[in-house]
């Protein structure tokens, strides 16, 4: 993937996220901020 993004010469945003097993609400609070974070990175462009 980083591979990839390196190609398309996007920028890293944030480390990148991983979640094993079961969703729990630190997990949808971390997926919440990335899509936050992405959400507000497209808006400033």
């Amino acid at each position: 993937m980083e591979t990839i993004a390196t190609g398309l010469k996007w920028k890293r945003l944030r480390e990148p996220l991983s979640i094993v097993g079961e969703v729990d609400a630190t997990g949808h609070e971390a997926c919440w901020e990335l899509g936050a974070t992405v959400a507000a990175s497209l808006m400033s462009t």
